[in-house]
């Protein structure tokens, strides 16, 4: 019995490990340590290399929480928050989504060229009327997205987006099931790159700070 544990022990600390993504802004931190949505903080490989940015995202087509077909090519020329999750979330999604919602109030004139859109990858039948109650919680101009599995696979596939089923003694009679996942913040520049990616652990003024800073970065090589 003490093997088998022992085995899956490290089996486990192999995928987070594989799997792991910085703690805050990709070009900004230390690596070395995932947070997942019970906050439990996991050490991982200190040799480990975060993906760039620039390999994140793409193309992608969903459905927004009105029922319209959009894809990334509607955004162009805004900046873009996206944070992935499932609006059965009680844990992580309300938290990061709500800080969201502050810091683009708190960036002023600024924060009105920001669209901020959460990516919905239960796959389950979308409830478009659901996921629109849900966003309406944490910003005027918050966008729900959803799609069939096919379009939510592929989103979630482009910024290597981690989901995966929890087992847990919780009911989900109420909250539908509970889906462990990536809890980062993607920016996304008006030409559709991604820029960086933060944690949602921050607090409000981490995501303005971080938020500031690729702006001005991406103003800079403008001017360039």
């Amino acid at each position: 019995m003490r093997r088998i544990r022992t085995a899956f022990v490290a089996f486990a600390a192999a995928v987070i490990c594989a799997d792991a993504s910085p703690s805050l802004a990709h070009d900004r931190t230390t690596h070395g340590k995932l947070m997942h949505e019970e906050a439990a903080q996991i050490r991982v490989d200190p040799d480990y290399k975060p993906p760039d940015p620039a390999s994140l995202g793409g193309s992608w087509d969903l459905v927004d929480h009105n029922g319209n077909l959009v894809t990334d090519k509607n955004f162009r020329g805004k900046w873009m928050l996206i944070f992935f999750g499932f609006a059965g979330c009680r844990e992580a999604c309300p938290g990061a989504l709500m800080t969201m919602g502050e810091a683009i109030d708190q960036l002023g004139p600024d924060g009105k060229a920001i669209q901020p859109l959460f990516v919905d990858f239960s796959m389950e039948e979308p409830d478009y009327l659901g996921l629109a109650q849900f966003v309406s919680n944490f910003h005027p101009r918050m966008i729900g997205l959803t799609g069939d599995r096919k379009q939510t696979f592929q989103a979630v596939r482009k910024f290597k987006v981690r989901r995966e089923y929890a087992m847990t003694n919780f009911s989900s009679k109420e909250t539908g099931p509970r889906i462990n996942h990536t809890t980062y913040i993607y920016v996304i520049d008006p030409e559709g790159r991604t820029r960086g990616y933060f944690h949602d652990s921050l607090p409000v003024e981490g995501y303005v700070d971080e938020i500031r800073y690729h702006l001005a970065r991406y103003e800079a090589e403008e001017r360039q």
